[in-house]
């Protein structure tokens, strides 16, 4: 959770108390700018804590984003889509072959191997890393990895987009005093 401090509430009211409207016009210009940063940093801490491209990370999330106005100071992201085929993530091997299946997710974790599982191409489904859950041959099902909501749960990936976006706001919070003050925005 970003957060504006009392002590920043205090100097923009201090500042720009007299005129009107203005310090809700710095919050929610701060906290949309914050939102913005969230959007764009979400994506490359992912990609830098999971063996995942950018591309695919882009691909199955769905991110609601609920802004903040002048009447309504909060902003709000959700991050939420479904879970992603294994064979996104790191896979050995990566095309269809008789050989044990080795996964990586986690940039930091080792690959596991996946002693019954097999990488295989279903023509119009694609390529993708499946298991077979009987020894009788139809009965297999595809693999999957974490879901974009999931990941951005990591505690690393939380901590260093928050630290992003707290960055965001400190910055942002003088640079919107100075834009209404010089007559801008106002």
């Amino acid at each position: 959770m970003i957060e504006i401090t009392a002590e920043q509430v205090e100097r923009v009211n201090a500042v720009l108390g007299g005129l009107q409207n203005a310090p809700n016009k710095v919050f929610y210009n701060v906290i949309n700018r914050a939102l913005s940063t969230v959007r764009s940093q979400s994506g490359k801490q992912i990609a830098a804590t999971y063996q995942i491209k950018q591309s695919e990370i882009k691909r199955n999330s769905n991110m609601r984003l609920k802004r903040a106005t002048a009447g309504d100071l909060a902003g709000q992201i959700e991050f939420a889509g479904t879970v992603i085929p294994l064979m996104k993530f790191k896979v050995s091997p990566k095309e269809p072959r008789r050989s044990t299946v080795s996964v990586q997710v986690l940039r930091e974790s080792g690959g596991k191997r996946l002693e019954s599982a097999y990488v295989a191409d279903l023509g119009r489904y694609g390529v993708g890393v499946f298991e077979r859950l009987t020894s009788r041959r139809a009965t297999s099902q595809q693999l999957f990895g974490p879901s974009v909501a999931h990941m951005m749960e990591n505690e690393n990936v939380l901590e260093q987009v928050e630290g992003s976006a707290q960055e965001t706001v400190d910055k942002r919070l003088e640079h919107e005093i100075s834009r209404i003050l010089n007559g801008y925005g106002g």
